[in-house]
């Protein structure tokens, strides 16, 4: 009787194990399975772009927070007075440029005067040179005296002084005006410049307060009111909730994987929960391969080891607030290969 219980007992157990057995062996056929996998997301580390001590911190650790509302401030008071200063200095440089501009109008007239000058210079040495000449055929002619003629020379000998004056104040003339106007080009430079001090200082001023660039939750929260940040220090990060999963498939599994291919996720923070998916793309190369140090097979003895491909499946379920996923959990996904909903992984 005792070996009948038994047999009793444990042959519908054995039928049992059976039975799975072949349902599971069955299963696998058409389904690849992994637990070398992860829920990954966008991560968005937020670093000070200014150096200060921070004032005001508008957020708390998980809080959800959206795009463009302010994270925290970093004392403003020394960049203020750093815009307010190149906002000055523009004013200045404008001030002193209307300044050239008047010099060069009058330079401009100076030259004109000159200008003028020389043409009436020019016109009297003409008409002296032409009395001088005739002067010396009448001297020539006795029909005036040596001294008359020599009067009449030198006139004309003033003529000419006056009119090589007359270009040298040209000269003179032309070269401040052209001086006035290299300042001119210089201060021009000079407002750009500042233009662009003043462009940069507004610029840290508003980076005194640090937004949000998207929507999501904050991790890795490390500042406080007080704390002195410097440029490109990582203060906190945003996780967004678009979410998917990388899984770490076998090289010797994914010949049959196929673009659209549904998949169930199971969650280990969430046991009795299952999500759905779709197979999304492949990697262009095994995780091994870009990792810090990769293998050299070329060197050394060789032992061949089974690589992982990371596959990209997209979570197509709603976020469910009751049960949320976050980058880094555990995931076990099961794709069924026995659908070709679209092309191979291994051809996309």
């Amino acid at each position: 009787m005792k070996k009948w219980g038994f047999r009793i007992l444990v042959v519908p157990v054995i039928a049992a194990a059976v039975i799975y057995g072949i349902v599971y062996f069955i299963h696998s056929l058409s389904h690849e399975r992994t637990d070398d996998a992860y829920v990954a997301g966008t991560v968005v580390p937020i670093a000070a772009e200014v150096k200060g001590k921070v004032v005001n911190v508008y957020i708390d650790d998980n809080q959800y927070v959206e795009a463009g509302k302010p994270l925290l401030e970093i004392y403003q008071q020394d960049y203020q007075d750093m815009a307010k200063e190149k906002k000055d200095t523009i004013s200045r440089l404008t001030s002193e440029g209307s300044e050239l501009a008047a010099t060069i109008a009058e330079k401009e007239k100076t030259y004109d005067r000159a200008r003028a000058n020389l043409d009436v210079a020019i016109s009297e040495e003409d008409l002296a040179q032409k009395e001088m000449q005739r002067y010396e055929s009448l001297l020539k002619k006795d029909a005036v005296s040596q001294n008359q003629y020599d009067q009449m020379k030198s006139r004309w000998q003033v003529t000419v002084a006056r009119r090589k004056s007359a270009a040298a104040a040209i000269d003179e003339a032309e070269a401040a005006l052209k001086a006035i106007k290299a300042k001119t080009t210089t201060q021009s430079f000079k407002i750009k410049e500042a233009q662009s001090a003043k462009n940069l200082a507004e610029r840290d001023l508003t980076r005194t307060v640090v937004i949000a660039p998207i929507s999501g939750r904050i991790a890795m929260k490390n500042v406080n009111p007080g704390k002195y940040v410097l440029p490109g220090q990582t203060l906190l990060a945003i996780v967004k909730e678009d979410i998917w999963v990388i899984a770490n498939f076998k090289e010797t599994e994914i010949a049959k994987m196929a673009v659209g291919q549904p998949v169930e996720i199971k969650v280990d923070a969430y046991p009795s929960i299952k999500f759905s998916g779709h197979v999304d793309s492949l990697q262009s190369g095994t995780g091994s391969i870009f990792s810090l140090l990769p293998p050299e097979n070329a060197t050394g003895n060789f032992v061949k080891v089974v690589q992982r491909v990371p596959v990209k499946i997209v979570i197509d379920s709603k976020f469910d607030p009751q049960h949320p996923l976050w980058p880094g959990l555990s995931v076990v996904p099961t794709i069924d290969v026995s659908r070709q909903t679209g092309p191979k992984l291994s051809k996309k």
